[in-house]
């Protein structure tokens, strides 16, 4: 039985994946089941991630399954997509904590003007393989997402961007050393009560549990071959 939570965190990755479409003038479209883009998407997302464990989205998807560079998140292992033409990129773990995070956050600073912004993309984009715009100056209109990054010499050496639902506050996109029980705890103030979500693995993983984030299913992207 697929954990409430799970779906929630999904639902909360969905609006996140409304969100970016949004700031970067592209088309999507929303079902109960899913979200499915009609633009390509931006870097590191995939075409779609679905939102319902019963989720039925051949249809919806099938314009879109021949691109050379078609992928989806598949939200709850619900299926194997190789039919599609897809194989495993990686897997991850849903995550839940309650807002009950109180950790000191001296030196966080919201990301409010475009350098800033620029500073903490730099910051938060250092190895990528990458150098396309991920975050643009957009993103600081939104009234349902902030971003945070912790001071250093060059700028940011953490960051963490906090996303709002209806019923629970996204963390993602989080870097840097030692931040976890930080960057948890300004998603939860923002939240205002919140439920806290979002998706880790590996080393993250391990300092999301760390600080008191439960395990609450797992998630697949799949992806095309080369």
């Amino acid at each position: 039985m697929t954990d409430r939570r799970a779906v929630m965190a999904a639902c909360n990755n969905a609006d996140w994946y409304a969100m970016m479409w949004d700031i970067h003038g592209l088309r999507y479209q929303r079902t109960p089941d899913a979200f499915c883009a009609i633009d390509p998407p931006p870097p590191y997302h995939s075409w779609g991630t679905l939102t319902s464990p019963t989720a039925q989205v051949d249809d919806l998807f099938a314009p879109y399954r021949t691109h050379p560079h078609f992928g989806l998140k598949d939200a709850f292992n619900q299926r194997d997509w190789s039919d599609y033409g897809l194989t495993p990129l990686f897997q991850a773990t849903w995550i839940w904590a309650a807002p009950t995070f109180d950790a000191p956050t001296d030196g966080w600073d919201q990301i409010a003007t475009r350098d800033e912004l620029a500073k903490w993309e730099t910051a938060w984009g250092a190895g990528s393989p990458t150098n396309t715009q991920q975050f643009p100056p957009a993103i600081l209109k939104r009234q349902d997402v902030r971003l945070w990054g912790r001071r250093s010499e060059q700028g940011y050496d953490a960051g963490v961007i906090a996303n709002l639902s209806v019923d629970c506050v996204g963390l993602s996109n989080s870097f840097g050393d030692d931040m976890a029980a930080a960057a948890a705890t300004l998603c939860g103030q923002f939240g205002a009560g919140r439920p806290i979500v979002g998706y880790e693995r590996g080393r993250d993983l391990d300092a999301a549990r760390s600080v008191g984030f439960v395990e609450t299913g797992l998630l697949t992207v799949w992806t095309k071959p080369g």
